[in-house]
């Protein structure tokens, strides 16, 4: 099994090997085995449950909160010819209907989804009379009341997953202390040998923190962006009022600059994350 899995990493993906610890889920995967995967941002997770979608003849369904995302992973995956879809707000009626219809006729290896979405009756039912070989489910720490992002509807997964059959869960998150672990293991029956925590470090980062009363925030955060040399950039905030205005200011400043939020059509979206996945200085807000 794990040769087949070694080939598809280095043929579909470009890749030499395995990370560390990634090999151990893929193969825990293949045994129809569930697992839990804590891996620092940016630690390879989505090749977790990619590689056994592509080694196997079932669908894949992963439950992810973020639909930009899936619409890059989905992106990523077409663009390495693999069959993969979504199901989401953002489509059109007829991408839309052309997306289940490839998990219905089963020529979609992966669907990616959000937890709202496969709560829907039609959702359920398409999967139902699917072959579901895995449900992985993306920022499992949403399901843990004592996470940070806590999402009642993660809690609704244990029963959707026997609900459609699925025959094995794979929880993925970066951030999950031992409570948090516990928790996730406990809603899916994931035995405590099944959670493989590689810890949160991450050497090639750095988080600084500076203290800055609001009357002094926006020209700090021009100060900042002026002394670095340009690059791919987000800047978060809490509302999307905010997320216009602090977009317009550095606009103003001279920084392409864009506003991003679930307030903005569908389409706008989608052109605005494309165009900054394809800069090296954009700034998305």
């Amino acid at each position: 099994m794990l040769e087949r899995a070694r080939g598809i990493v280095k043929d579909v993906f470009g890749y030499d090997g395995f990370r560390p610890l990634q090999e151990e889920v893929i193969a825990a995967i293949m045994a129809k085995r569930d697992a839990l995967v804590v891996m620092p941002t940016g630690g390879g997770k989505s090749l977790c449950y990619q590689v056994p979608a592509l080694a196997s003849e079932g669908l894949t369904v992963v439950v992810s909160p973020l639909i930009s995302l899936m619409k890059d992973q989905v992106d990523q995956l077409r663009a390495l010819g693999v069959d993969a879809v979504l199901l989401n707000s953002t489509l059109s009626a007829e991408e839309y209907a052309h997306n289940t219809a490839m998990v219905r006729a089963g020529t979609a290896r992966l669907l990616y989804i959000a937890p709202e979405s496969l709560m829907k009756r039609e959702v359920l039912s398409l999967l139902e009379s699917a072959r579901v070989e895995c449900l992985a489910i993306d920022e499992a720490h949403c399901i843990s009341e004592w996470g940070h992002n806590f999402r009642p509807d993660y809690l609704k997964l244990a029963g959707i997953a026997r609900s459609i059959g699925a025959e094995r869960i794979l929880a993925l998150t970066a951030t999950a202390t031992p409570p948090v672990v516990r928790d996730i293991c406990s809603s899916f029956g994931i035995p405590p040998t099944g959670a493989i925590v590689t810890g949160f470090y991450r050497p090639n980062l750095e988080l600084v923190i500076e203290d800055s009363p609001a009357d002094t925030r926006d020209r700090r955060l021009v100060e900042r962006l002026r002394q670095r040399a340009p690059g791919a950039t987000i800047v978060y905030v809490t509302l999307q009022k905010t997320a216009e205005r602090v977009a317009a200011l550095l606009r103003d400043a001279g920084f392409p600059a864009r506003a991003y939020h679930a307030g903005l059509e569908a389409d706008a979206r989608s052109v605005i994350q494309d165009e900054w996945m394809r800069s090296d200085r954009g700034i998305v807000v």
